[in-house]
């Protein structure tokens, strides 16, 4: 018999979501065939069988979180008789002599009681409930691991559930998946760690319009990260990460590029883009949004970024307070064009395209002063921007 453990893809996986099963209990699966697909915080992967035999049984089903080296399915050949929830404990019980064999022997501890888990029907441990009496619940949004059954043996009733239900009736819950709880991992991480400060400068964005309509198939996302890079190189101090009292400036610029997909929001980077056109950003852009609505992102997709942007100008926002992509120390925010009254030579007043740039920048290291070299330099970018 073979375990298959959910492996670990990254340095900082700690988890997964099975996605699908390609295989069934009862089939016979050669080694290397694809076995699983799992989603974990940065892609959606497609694991191969480490092992070759029949599939006797899956431990972790679709849409279940497994964490790293936990066992997900059970391997066996073929003929081969076994008990499968007691070769499980062996398994795990040989798993835990062989850790234990580095250390000194010592006696152990007393183990601590375990509180009472949630059941696999949804209530306390124990606790038996209908399928009527959880839809109930889902509907009032009371969680039946915190509900007491008043019923025999513990049953858990409708009665119980519409007491424990307070408040406004909850529409749904939202679990969130990999890819949105690695999002909020990083920004509650950036919020609480980075002291940020943001600039603000209204753009000038006729020559911009004019280059996007003289530049087929490109842009104004593909010319703001382009001036983005271009302004990065004049400014190398904003193309950094701060940690351990150190700076480190890169010398690439790879931009992170803002992406909203139905799993969530990703930032797959355009690596060395000081060195492209518009059109080959552009077009590297387009194919990373392809790959990135269809869950085909690879780890080296969303990594090596060094300065990040974001545009919701296509969707009519103006301007926004970006929030910093750690570990990097500059986030670029472009908002929307829209058509203004502004004072020209004399007292002449005309209308002219303009656009919101707010730039949030890390304060440990980057002081207003050095802020606004690259905040005004990349303003000038964008405002002197050539087809």
């Amino acid at each position: 018999m073979d375990v298959v453990t959910l492996p670990r893809l990254g340095v900082t996986m700690t988890s997964a979501v099975i996605v699908a099963w390609e295989k069934k209990e009862g089939d016979f699966v050669r080694k290397g065939e694809l076995l699983v697909v799992i989603e974990s915080e940065k892609a959606t992967i497609e694991l191969e069988s480490p092992y070759e035999g029949v599939l006797r049984k899956i431990l972790v089903e679709e849409e279940e979180e497994a964490q790293v080296g936990q066992p997900i399915a059970v391997i066996a050949g073929e003929g081969e008789e076994l008990d499968v929830e007691e070769a499980l404990r062996r398994w795990e019980a040989e798993r835990a002599e062989k850790e234990a064999a580095p250390y000194t022997q010592a006696a152990p501890a007393a183990p601590a009681a375990a509180a009472p888990a949630p059941s696999r029907e949804g209530g306390r441990a124990g606790a038996r409930v209908s399928p009527r009496v959880r839809k109930l619940a889902e509907e009032l949004g009371v969680d039946l691991a915190a509900v007491a059954g008043t019923g025999p043996d513990g049953v858990i009733t409708e009665k119980d559930v519409r007491a424990a239900a307070t408040g406004p009736a909850i529409k749904a819950k939202v679990k969130l998946n990999q890819v949105r709880k690695a999002m909020s991992a990083r920004m509650l991480s950036s919020w609480q760690n980075i002291p940020q400060f943001t600039q603000m400068a209204t753009v000038n964005a006729e020559r911009l319009l004019a280059a996007k309509a003289a530049m087929e198939g490109v842009s104004i996302n593909d010319l703001a990260v382009k001036a983005v890079a271009d302004a990065v190189a004049k400014n190398p101090e904003v193309n950094s990460s701060f940690a351990d009292d150190t700076v480190t400036i890169y010398e690439d610029v790879n931009v992170s590029v803002a992406m909203a997909t139905e799993q969530g929001l990703v930032v797959p980077v355009v690596k060395n883009a000081e060195r492209k056109t518009a059109r080959e950003i552009g077009s590297e852009i387009r194919e990373l949004q392809e790959r990135a609505a269809a869950g085909q992102l690879t780890s080296e997709d969303l990594s090596g970024g060094t300065i990040t942007v974001s545009n919701l100008g296509f969707y009519g926002v103006e301007t926004g307070t970006p929030i910093i992509n750690p570990p990097q120390s500059c986030m670029v925010f472009v908002g929307s064009i829209r058509r203004v009254a502004v004072a020209g030579e004399g007292d002449e007043i005309r209308v002219a395209p303009v656009l919101e740039l707010s730039i949030a920048y890390d304060h440990r290291f980057i002081d207003g002063m050095t802020a606004s070299r690259f905040t005004t330099g990349l303003k000038e970018e964008l405002e002197n921007i050539s087809p």
